[in-house]
């Protein structure tokens, strides 16, 4: 539990206060990363919440969590020792609450600089568009050794994509976007599946493409369409084909490319499930121009089993089972936090996108 409100002043006094009376147990304290979380004070806050609890489970970290109100006028901090493991010895971190509203916020940089843990890296998990202009953002951009971001919070994915492309040029500083991490089993499976160079080559082949979400939206997620988006823009920037034409009906998109030889069609349809997680991949099928066909598609009973079935005009393979690693919350912010570098493949990502004023993602 959280100490009471306490000054700003008093937050390392009440840390060493609260680990003085766990001296004698078995709580040890440990932190890899400096952690600073950042969002709005609404129903989503609960959930950036949640998942900080999740990562700090796998990684052991000073965490700083701001919550920012548009309504009021004060600065609140609470600190707590949040156990990160259980066993012979129990793994244990700091997690330093601030509450800012009004004019406080200016305050915010200058208390968050003392609590900082000097020589370990410092991950600002923005979870706000990046597009709004706040003082507070400049500064932990100077600070952040990597800047990760929630894409769930944006109005426009071409305007997302080119703040992100610009923040990338800085030096010191990697980017990511938790909704690229969130498709990145996706991603595996379609690397593993077309490795060799022959189905490489059916690959580049291809015709149409169509792609099916999940666009049950949640108190926490309505930008269900997201990391379809990605994932087909992912696919068609790898295989250097060339967007000629978008379309978006009501969250059913419809993309056309031009590639050697041809031209591919990729679709987006939305279904709606309210027992998968919002913005999901349900299926993929693939068709090319010599007919092989590529179909692989959630379990919906076992939504981390895909079942994959390759066919051509002569032969019908053996239906594979492909098994993701089990989606819980804050394992993509976890996936994050284990790579280094800004993904490449993220980064010609969001140069197709960028481009593209027909990325507004708040059309339905």
């Amino acid at each position: 539990m959280a100490t009471d409100i306490i000054p700003p002043s008093e937050i390392e006094l009440e840390l060493t206060r609260i680990w003085d009376s766990l001296e004698g147990t078995n709580k040890v304290r440990a932190s890899l990363f400096n952690l600073i979380f950042y969002t709005k004070k609404k129903a989503r806050a609960e959930y950036i919440r949640e998942i900080s609890h999740k990562v700090i489970e796998k990684f052991p970290s000073r965490v700083i969590f701001i919550t920012a109100d548009t309504e009021g006028n004060y600065l609140n901090t609470r600190v707590q020792v949040v156990s990160s493991s259980n066993g012979e010895s129990e793994i244990a971190c700091d997690f330093i609450e601030i509450d800012v509203a009004g004019g406080h916020s200016e305050r915010v940089p200058f208390v968050i600089l003392p609590h900082i843990l000097p020589d370990l890296p410092i991950y600002v998990i923005w979870a706000e568009d990046p597009a709004e202009k706040s003082p507070l953002f400049t500064q932990l951009q100077k600070l952040a050794t990597r800047l990760i971001f929630d894409s769930e919070s944006i109005t426009d994915l071409a305007s997302f994509s080119r703040h992100l492309i610009e923040f990338d040029q800085s030096p010191h500083l990697d980017v990511a976007d938790l909704n690229w991490a969130r498709m990145e089993s996706w991603r595996d499976l379609l690397t593993s599946t077309f490795y060799r160079e022959e189905r490489l080559a059916l690959l580049r082949k291809s015709i149409k493409i169509q792609i099916l979400y999940n666009a049950q939206e949640t108190a926490f997620t309505c930008h269900t369409q997201i990391q379809a988006i990605y994932l087909q823009g992912w696919l068609s920037t790898q295989l250097g084909w060339t967007l000629t034409k978008l379309s978006n009906d009501k969250g059913k998109y419809t993309f056309e490319y031009s590639r050697d030889g041809g031209q591919v069609k990729i679709e987006l349809f939305p279904e709606w499930y309210e027992n998968l997680k919002a913005g999901d991949i349900l299926s993929i099928d693939l068709e090319t121009e010599d007919q092989n066909h590529f179909s692989f598609g959630r379990n919906l009973d076992l939504p981390h089993h895909v079942s994959m079935r390759f066919s051509t005009l002569e032969k019908c393979d053996i239906p594979l089972k492909y098994i993701f690693a089990k989606d819980e919350s804050g394992q993509s912010l976890v996936k994050e936090i284990c790579h280094r570098g800004t993904s490449k493949h993220f980064l010609n990502l969001l140069e197709q996108i960028q481009t593209r004023k027909e990325f507004s993602i708040c059309e339905y």
